[in-house]
């Protein structure tokens, strides 16, 4: 016990708060070496996530995709080949083939906010008011602040509601009469927005990035603003409406303009309405007003275009143009809307060819006109009826069939004055 004692008495107290302390030390130090371990395993799997990339698809097409989202990359095309036959009566109108549009295109996404395209036409439509061979969309859109939308480059400007859809979604294998009076795409900015019934667009743009071959003169501008309005939107029930405005300073070069019209089929080049090389333009303004409503299978739609010119030294002259057309699945499909855009979408059939289905048909009609003739300037007026039969063996697969009359050609002094041809134009469109 004498043993016990003297023992006890040699040995040092034990400091409980600094033992405290050290383990309090060592916890900290576990928790931040814990810490650090998970921040590099985030990272490493942050660039894991965007190093491996797999494929995936939207039942169209495929595209290669980081599983994060971050980044992708999308290569695409499509083809449009037509044939026409002419009834002509006075102008020669020639029948044959065309390759109306071949393009391929590449677009993906950079950085989850960051979307690029870049499209090129290969298809050569000198003759065409619309399109030719060469560079469609080239651009870059930052989308960091949705649902507002920010995009640089070689772009369609906002103006009307046929020019803003994609061929892919057109109920007839032309644009109506009236779309001479569209901007097309050009170089520039725009911005756009969004809500639930609603969408908003502008841009300020050059001309086509081919449009001042001689690079003499400053190059015209054009600044185009679009708003639409769906009082409700529901699968199958759309009421949509419309307005546009753009207004467009020729190039200092002669500042010339030109409108002219195809008969709704560009397989023949001849314009049999076309106002010619106007000079001396120093502005322009065009507003056009645009109404559509699907229920269910049937579909409505119809715009009205005004350009109003101004020239220095002769007077100034107002054209305009309008359509109306309606369409019905005789197998039950709608025509789908997307609100941001304010436009209509893709068609997708209830039961596609070669998935035990026989695709969708549809069947459509359109009237519209074109009026080049004021003040002094006889480009000629001139209305169509087309008739049409849509077969979509799948969503990217198409084939088309119009016939187009025309009813009225009122340009005095031209070999097509009073002139009433008639077409019949087939096309195979197939994207991807």
């Amino acid at each position: 016990m004498a043993l016990d004692t003297a023992y006890a008495a040699d040995t040092p107290p034990v400091d409980l708060a600094a033992m405290q302390q050290r383990l309090d030390q060592l916890e900290s130090l576990v928790g931040k070496l814990q810490s650090e371990l998970d921040t590099e395993r985030t990272a490493r799997q942050r660039v894991e996530a965007n190093t491996w990339v797999r494929p995936v698809t939207d039942g169209k097409s495929l595209k290669m995709q980081s599983p994060s989202g971050d980044f992708s990359f999308q290569m695409g095309g499509r083809i449009e080949a037509d044939f026409a036959h002419y009834n002509q009566d006075r102008q020669k109108l020639g029948d044959g083939t065309d390759m109306r549009r071949a393009r391929l295109y590449a677009q993906g996404t950079l950085y989850r906010d960051w979307d690029w395209k870049f499209e090129y036409e290969f298809a050569d439509n000198s003759t065409s008011s619309t399109n030719s061979k060469g560079i469609t969309d080239a651009y870059l859109r930052y989308k960091g602040f949705a649902p507002l939308l920010i995009t640089a480059g070689n772009f369609k400007q906002p103006f009307g509601l046929e020019q803003m859809m994609s061929a892919h979604n057109l109920t007839f294998t032309e644009r109506a009469l009236s779309q001479t009076f569209v901007p097309g795409r050009g170089i520039g900015i725009g911005v756009q927005g969004s809500g639930a019934h609603w969408s908003l667009a502008g841009a300020a743009a050059g001309e086509r990035p081919e449009g001042d071959v001689a690079a003499e003169g400053d190059e015209g501008w054009n600044l185009s603003a679009r708003g639409t309005f769906a009082p409700f939107v529901d699968p199958g029930r759309v009421l949509h409406f419309g307005a546009s405005a753009w207004r467009h300073e020729p190039q200092d070069s002669g500042n010339a303009l030109r409108w002219r019209s195809k008969p709704e089929s560009n397989v023949t080049g001849v314009f049999l309405v076309d106002t010619g090389q106007l000079t001396g333009v120093d502005d322009f303004l065009a507003s056009a007003a645009e109404a559509a409503g699907v229920w269910g299978p049937l579909s409505l739609q119809a715009e009205y275009m005004r350009a109003n010119l101004t020239r220095a030294k002769a007077r100034d002259a107002s054209f305009d143009g309008w359509y109306a057309q309606a369409s019905w699945f005789l197998t039950g499909e709608t025509r789908p809307y997307k609100v941001a855009d304010g436009i209509f979408d893709r068609v997708t059939p209830k039961a596609s060819v070669g998935l035990g289905g026989w695709g969708a048909w549809e069947v459509a009609a359109r009237l519209s006109d074109v009026d080049l003739t004021d003040a002094g300037i006889v480009g000629g007026q001139q209305r169509d009826l087309t008739l049409a039969l849509n077969w979509y063996l799948a969503p990217n697969l198409r084939l088309m069939l119009d016939y187009v009359r025309v009813l009225e050609l009122d340009r005095p002094g031209n070999l097509a004055d009073d002139d009433e041809p008639s077409s019949l134009t087939g096309r195979l469109h197939v994207d991807f």
